[in-house]
């Protein structure tokens, strides 16, 4: 299974078996999920050579990008020199502006809240710490604590009405499974929502706040793409096991749900693009060829950003919602 928080220490064996670790996460990234911008050829490099290797001091690795409620400027995380921050800047690529900086903490999996003025976030001190989820004010300041579990919790997502923030942790886990939670925005009444034996990522809301997305991985390379009730109720498998499908997200109207895949056939790593698919599980098509290993909407669904690159470099790019228009906006 390709990820993107994963141990080090399990970097080839078990792909994000040992979720959290954010630095570890460019180095499986890296390894498994090579998506080449168009007209840059991917790079390969072994898992073990990638471990190794210290990334040059200008490389900067991006791990997720996340639209603001109004469309005009993106949150993201990346690494650099080995750490991990929270980013702002213009959907045009201006006005970058760093909202973390605290050397010893990991900083990454960014989500704004629906009213632009705070955003949630995974963070780990230290390169074995466990992560919690925190929330700040969008310019960084007053940074609070919602989960402290002995597990690893990461990957917040706030729900569109934010009442609720929805996240992924090995607690309870058997053999850390990695599971889906909620809780409301304020850390109270945290609950799991997936029981399955099974490793559950990347929970996304619905525009009404009724359901939740995510993608599912079992240790055969092929994760799939589920929907559930926003209660945990009801999942049901939209991507009927073909092929290997990650990173879902909703259209603005709740009547698509936009995700990454690569086609049974290929080689491990390589030729993941964008799709989208009904909320039925029906209408299932390719949206572009162009490479990418994350893909997210804006707010009014007219134009896609992405992730497509290698590690230790990769980037942002942004483009129209057919395909067209296509833009890097970052280094």
């Amino acid at each position: 299974m390709e990820n993107v928080i994963v141990m080090l220490v399990l970097l080839v064996s078990s792909a994000f078996a040992g979720v959290f670790n954010s630095e570890a996460l460019a180095q499986d990234c890296g390894q498994t999920q090579q998506a080449s911008a168009a007209a840059t050829p991917a790079v390969k490099t072994s898992p073990s050579a990638a471990a190794d290797e210290k990334p040059p001091a200008d490389a900067i690795f991006y791990r997720e990008v996340s639209w603001s409620p109004d469309g005009s400027r993106f949150a993201f995380s990346a690494m650099q020199n080995g750490k991990w921050n929270i980013y702002l800047m213009r959907t045009d690529g201006s006005g970058l502006r760093q909202l973390t900086s605290d050397p010893e903490v990991m900083n990454f999996s960014s989500s704004w809240s629906p009213d632009g003025k705070r955003i949630a976030f995974s963070a780990s001190r230290g390169e074995k710490a466990k992560g919690d989820i925190y929330v700040m004010n969008a310019d960084g300041s007053e940074i609070h604590q919602l989960t402290n579990d002995s597990a690893h919790d990461s990957a917040p997502a706030w729900s569109p009405d934010g009442k609720h923030i929805a996240f992924i942790s090995d607690r309870g886990g058997k053999d850390h499974e990695v599971h889906i939670f909620v809780m409301m925005a304020d850390g109270s009444g945290q609950t799991r929502l997936t029981s399955s034996e099974t490793h559950d990522y990347d929970p996304q809301w619905s525009p009404d706040s009724k359901r939740i997305v995510y993608y599912a991985e079992k240790g055969d390379r092929k994760d799939q793409i589920w929907v559930m009730n926003a209660d945990g109720s009801n999942a049901k498998l939209l991507t009927g096991g073909v092929a290997h499908n990650i990173f879902p997200s909703w259209s603005p109207d709740g009547k698509s749900i936009i995700f990454t895949t690569r086609p049974d056939g290929a080689a491990p790593g390589n030729d993941y693009h964008i799709s989208t698919i009904k909320p039925d599980g029906s209408g299932l098509k390719q949206v572009a060829a162009q490479q990418a290993f994350l893909a997210r909407l804006s707010p009014n669904g007219e134009r896609i950003a992405f992730l497509t690159g290698d590690y230790p470099r990769n980037a942002i790019f942004v483009m129209n919602a057919d395909g067209s228009g296509l833009r890097k906006i970052t280094p």
